[in-house]
């Protein structure tokens, strides 16, 4: 069985956990919450048996379940919310989070969230509404990662058929308001049925069926659908509101030598994007986004499983797994555009470093299977603030949550202290990686240095010395590593 643990900025944690109990086998395979400026606090789960559910964390209850043909194995929401008009209300312009959802066979899955709430939820008696925005057929073997760019313009996706795609949302999704005739697939607040589409082994060979989507209400004659899933809400889908995108529609095609399944956008520049090789790439590669060019490449002699940029300084950290020949090195840090290694951790039994067990290899120190960043404080919060849920300028958003009894304060406390030593002062501010590692571990690991040393920028150039590229992306003069 497999639980999962959330946190979140309630005082209290998660009140409500509408997850039920899952067969070993419908295991999760990947989470994303929604963007951070968009409020909503939605957190997407897909599954092995290619179940979505899309569940606040200030609500009781899931709001949608989305039964896809084959498993999902990532979703990823973008970084910022959207605008679009509302499914419901003619001619209002709601916000709306987009989110991406990759499965077994190679498609992407493109959806629009319209999630009502507070006064407009109440009195509408409306849960809101996905729309499927676009199917893209993109890789011809699993998706192994899938990533936004900060602006929303690209995202990218990684395979298993050993290539990193990028796509440019503008140039195959049609802007805004999704204009044309839809098919509602079900309404109210609760119906039954299920997304059928057709057989995997004719997805190229015949586009009409590959792009038709039916819908099998329970009662109708003939077996059951597969994954009968309880929906509520309103899913819009079929021709005239979902795009049907053929293979091969990438901005680029970034060839590997292995699966790619870590990819990272610079969260401080769109057009800067990292992608990590598995087992036979061993490297991390990166490339200028418009146009597909190769920047640099670091041989880390690896299987990389994570990238993560800094978001206050030009640097980014990367876990390994298998390595060739082995080493016990499963984190490292490096400076862009220098490509210097600032630091490489050792990583011994349990996380601890090598140094107290030397000559002794016979112990399996793990894997670091993936890894994500953990907030050091929420942003545009100061240390020790108490956020008072009842005072007069709260938002209507909180306002709604104290209504359903979900009042929460907010206290954020300065770490004082961890095994070890002191917070580096960039951790506090910064936070610090949580690995999943294959001892069946998670590892909280501080991998910010608080060192204010410069690594060459100035002398390489942010684009690796190209003063095309730099053209290009208006910049005469290559900036300071700190990201002000």
């Amino acid at each position: 069985m497999v639980y999962m643990v959330y946190w979140t900025v309630n005082a209290v944690g998660v009140r409500y956990s509408p997850f039920t109990d899952q067969h070993p086998s419908n295991h999760v395979t990947s989470l994303s919450f929604s963007s951070e400026n968009g409020g909503k606090s939605i957190l997407a789960v897909g599954r092995q048996s290619g179940t979505l559910s899309l569940w606040s964390t200030f609500e009781s209850q899931i709001r949608f379940e989305v039964s896809h043909p084959d498993s999902i194995t990532c979703v990823a929401f973008k970084q910022t919310k959207s605008r679009k008009l509302s499914e419901r209300f003619q001619g209002m312009e709601v916000e709306t989070e987009d989110l991406a959802v990759g499965d077994d066979l190679g498609y992407i899955w493109y959806y629009s969230v319209e999630w009502p709430e507070g006064k407009l939820r109440r009195e509408s008696h409306w849960n809101g509404a996905m729309t499927l925005v676009a199917k893209i057929s993109a890789h011809v073997q699993q998706i192994c990662g899938v990533s936004w760019s900060p602006d929303g313009t690209y995202f990218a996706t990684g395979g298993n058929d050993n290539s990193c795609l990028i796509f440019d949302l503008p140039d195959i999704i049609p802007p805004r308001g999704f204009p044309g005739p839809h098919k509602v697939l079900g309404i109210g607040r609760k119906s039954t049925f299920s997304v059928s589409e057709a057989s995997p082994n004719e997805r190229h060979s015949n586009e009409e069926e590959a792009s038709s989507v039916s819908v099998r209400a329970q009662h109708s004659i003939g077996p059951p659908p597969k994954a009968l899933i309880n929906r509520i809400g309103t899913v819009i889908s079929g021709r005239g509101r979902t795009v049907i995108v053929p293979p091969n529609r990438q901005k680029h095609r970034l060839v590997h030598s292995a699966a790619v399944k870590a990819i990272a956008f610079a969260p401080w520049q769109s057009s800067l994007l990292a992608t990590g090789g598995g087992s036979n790439d061993r490297a991390i590669h990166f490339f200028h986004t418009p146009s597909g060019a190769c920047l640099a490449t670091i041989n880390v002699y690896a299987q990389v499983t994570s990238l993560i940029w800094s978001k206050t300084r030009r640097e980014i950290v990367a876990t390994f797994g298998f390595a060739q020949p082995e080493h016990p090195f499963r984190i490292a840090v490096f400076a862009w555009p220098s490509c210097k290694q600032i630091s490489a951790i050792p990583w011994g039994p349990y996380g601890s470093s090598w140094e107290s067990m030397e000559n002794d290899s016979a112990i399996d120190c793990g894997r670091a299977l993936y890894a994500v960043s953990y907030p050091g404080r929420p942003r545009n919060c100061a240390f020790n603030d108490v956020d008072d849920p009842y005072d007069s300028s709260t938002s209507e958003l909180e306002a709604s949550r104290q209504r359903h009894g979900m009042a929460y304060g907010r206290t954020v406390v300065r770490p004082r202290a961890k095994e070890g030593g002191l917070w580096c002062s960039r951790t506090v501010e910064e936070g610090c990686i949580i690995i999943a590692s294959s001892d069946q571990t998670v590892k909280f690991h501080e991998v910010w240095s608080s060192s204010t040393r410069r690594h060459g920028i100035d002398v390489i150039g942010a684009y690796g010395g190209s003063e095309i590229l730099e053209g290009l992306e208006g910049l005469e003069k290559s900036g300071d590593e700190i990201i002000r």
